[in-house]
């Protein structure tokens, strides 16, 4: 297989979000001012952070977060990258949603199963699941142990 298999965040979908919570943080910012009622502050206060906070997944719309091709994956983790070859790996597994609380991701085990490393999917990226597996398990048959 010559292309990688990569999930990225769907970066419309944070825009899209972004600019609508900072919009309505202004129009409250707007009636607290224009009514005198500053209690309608914390709802703009708490909008902009929420918009704000999603103009980050806007900002790394090119660097994909799990890229998995012939050789190995690598992926996004809490300080930078992960690269691990398809020998170094003891487990990839791709987890489905868990009720509301746990989103689909993607789970890579080391060999010596010390140490674990997981990449979202689902709603906020461009790869389903059922996708994922798919994709998963044409390369890791194919790749050298």
């Amino acid at each position: 297989m010559d292309d990688a298999f990569e999930v990225r965040r769907r970066t419309g979908m944070f825009t899209l979000l972004a600019v609508l919570c900072l919009a309505l943080a202004a129009g409250f910012g707007w009636l607290a001012y224009d009514r005198e009622e500053y209690v309608l502050a914390v709802p703009a206060i708490l909008l902009a952070g929420v918009g704000l906070s999603h103009l980050r997944g806007v900002g790394d719309w090119r660097t994909p977060l799990f890229v998995a091709d012939d050789h190995g994956i690598r992926l996004r983790a809490e300080q930078g990258w992960v690269g691990l070859l398809w020998s170094e790996l003891g487990e990839i597994r791709v987890e489905r949603r868990e009720g509301l609380i746990h989103d689909p991701r993607i789970k890579v085990v080391s060999s010596d199963g010390q140490r674990f490393y997981t990449s979202p999917l689902g709603f906020a990226t461009n790869v389903s699941p059922g996708e994922a597996e798919v994709q998963l398990a044409q390369r890791r048959p194919a790749a050298a142990y």
